[in-house]
C-alpha cells in the first residue's frame, strides 16, 4: 500500500488537469494518506495554481493543520472567495497553536490589514482570525 501511495502523491504533483488533481487529492485525503498534508502545502503555494486551489485547501482540513497556521493566516489574506474561508474554516477548529506559530500569522493579518483590502468580507475574516489567534 505505501508504494501505492507514494504512486498517488507524486501523480497529484503532476497532475495539470485540476479536475483530476481535485478528485485525487479527496481521495487520498479520505484515505488519510500521512504523506499527503507536505504535497498539499506545495501545491497550494505554486503560483500557478493560484486559482485552482480551493479543494487543496478543503482537503488540507481533513488533517492537523496547527503547524500551518501562518500558511491559513497568508490565505485568509491573499485566497479568493472559496480559498479564504476554507483556511479560515480550518482556522477555526485547530485545538492548539504553538505561541509562535500564532505570532507569525498575527504578523500575515497585521499586515495585510495595513494594506487595507478591499473587500469587507476579509477584512472582517482577517479580524475574526485575529482574535481566534488571540
Amino acid at each position: 500500500m505505501a508504494s501505492s501511495d507514494a504512486a498517488g502523491l507524486g501523480e497529484l504533483e503532476r497532475l495539470s488537469d485540476p479536475a483530476a488533481r481535485n478528485a485525487l487529492a479527496l481521495a487520498l485525503g479520505e484515505a488519510r494518506d500521512p504523506g499527503l498534508p507536505a504535497v498539499l502545502v506545495r501545491l497550494i503555494q505554486r503560483p500557478d495554481l493560484r486559482d485552482q486551489r480551493g479543494t487543496l485547501v478543503h482537503v488540507l482540513g481533513f488533517y492537523d493543520c496547527s503547524e500551518h497556521v501562518a500558511l491559513l493566516a497568508e490565505l485568509v489574506a491573499e485566497g479568493n472567495f472559496e480559498v479564504a474561508h476554507e483556511a479560515f474554516e480550518i482556522a477555526d477548529i485547530l485545538d492548539a497553536i504553538d505561541d509562535e506559530d500564532a505570532q507569525a500569522a498575527q504578523a500575515i493579518i497585521a499586515k495585510a490589514l495595513t494594506a487595507k483590502p478591499a473587500d469587507a468580507w476579509r477584512v472582517e475574516m482577517l479580524r475574526d482570525l485575529s482574535d481566534l489567534l488571540g
